[in-house]
């Protein structure tokens, strides 16, 4: 009977807790209810003030308002933070910044196979010292194997056309089978930003017919840095290489195939671990899986980089179906003309369809959300430094 009672008495008590529980939600959920009422009421005194009154409230403003004004003083400072950067009139101009301390915490670019290639169009502007001949004014072609560091080069004649992109790809080709035999490896992709050009049905179909798929950067300055990065250094090397020259003799298409050539021939350098014994030319189909282990050993992250992260074991800022928008700061030439301080995020909103965590160089984890256009249709995958709430 006792123990009967007991747990009679035991039963009560959860029951209790559990009531208690309840209540504590329910008293919750309320709070939460009134304080969307009391954002929305001062997002519309926000909206009076600039159509009626032709003021355009601070946040330190609106944050005054809600406090003294309205007597809001469940309202943080961050809630109507968030709120105001909803605002239709506030959204685009609101200052945004990436995610603090991201040094270190990007994705790697990770490739197990040879034949990947990440590619763009430099130019070299035009100098006093010399003229520069028209056949060289249209920039030049250049490309970077995304595991072994490999680097070509094609310069381009006359006009950017499909046809003569088509030539250029073409004597990539060529230069590639120089470099590794007929029987070596072959390119197997291409990644380039969205020149119309490449993006042209000509090309396109001498891709196909040379079994080479074609990613487009839609997001050209996050998303190429490898091949941004290899014309910076082919700059450098150039620079140097002409140094000792008299200015009117440094006419770098006399150098480029020089400055080149330096690139694929010095050791390869990967997150600041040097390889001694490895070129670029050293790295073939023959040789892949030596190098492999070598680059896992000195660079681990690229090893553990292969690996999916469940995403139920993260924590994300965003849900699936939020709509958001890439923040400006993280393209390359949008919007030319227009001030940062004017237009902070992009127009084109999209929609979360999946997310996907990752192992970040640092070794922690990445937060990345594949998105689709809303107008497009077309997918993009950002970071999450790189995307705010859209209204």
């Amino acid at each position: 009977m006792s123990l009967r009672v007991g747990t009679l008495v035991a039963a009560g008590g959860r029951g209790g807790r559990k009531s208690k529980k309840k209540k504590a939600r329910d008293g919750e959920g309320r709070g939460k209810e009134e304080a969307e009422k009391q954002l929305v009421e001062l997002m519309s005194w926000v909206t009076d003030r600039i159509d009626q009154a032709g003021r355009v409230p601070r946040l330190s403003d609106v944050v005054e308002q809600a406090g003294k004004g309205f007597g809001f003083r469940g309202l943080s400072r961050r809630a109507i933070s968030a709120a105001l950067r909803r605002h239709p009139y506030y959204h685009l101009s609101s200052h945004q910044v990436k995610g603090p301390r991201r040094l270190g915490r990007h994705r790697p670019i990770v490739c197990n196979q040879l034949g990947v290639l990440h590619a763009d169009i430099a130019f070299y502007s035009k100098r006093r010292e010399f003229e520069t001949p028209k056949t060289f004014q249209s920039g030049f072609l250049i490309a970077k194997d995304v595991l072994s560091r490999f680097v070509y080069f094609v310069i381009l004649r006359g006009n950017r056309t499909a046809k003569e992109m088509e030539r250029a790809f073409r004597v990539l080709l060529q230069q590639h089978e120089e470099a590794f035999g007929s029987d070596g490896h072959k390119i197997v992709s291409i990644s380039f930003d969205k020149e119309p050009s490449v993006m042209s049905h000509r090309v396109q179909s001498f891709f196909r017919d040379h079994f080479i798929s074609f990613h487009g950067f839609e997001m050209s300055d996050s998303k190429s840095k490898m091949a941004e990065n290899v014309i910076r250094l082919l700059r450098t090397t150039l620079a140097r290489l002409m140094a000792a020259k008299p200015p009117s003799e440094r006419k770098w298409w006399h150098h480029i195939g020089e400055g080149i050539a330096s690139l694929n021939s010095l050791p390869i350098e990967i997150d600041g671990q040097r390889f001694h014994r490895w070129t670029p030319a050293d790295v073939n189909k023959r040789t892949l899986s030596s190098f492999l282990r070598v680059l896992h050993r000195k660079v681990p992250v690229f090893y553990f980089a292969q690996f999916e992260i469940a995403p139920q074991l993260v924590k994300f800022k965003y849900s699936v179906g939020s709509v958001v928008r890439p923040k400006l700061l993280a393209t390359s030439s949008a919007l030319i003309g227009t001030k940062r301080s004017e237009e902070n995020l992009k127009k084109d909103r999209f929609r979360i369809e999946e997310l996907v965590p990752y192992v970040a160089r640092n070794y922690s984890v990445g937060r990345a959300y594949r998105c689709v256009n809303l107008r497009t249709r077309q997918s993009e995958v950002f970071d999450e430094w790189d995307l705010a709430v859209s209204n």
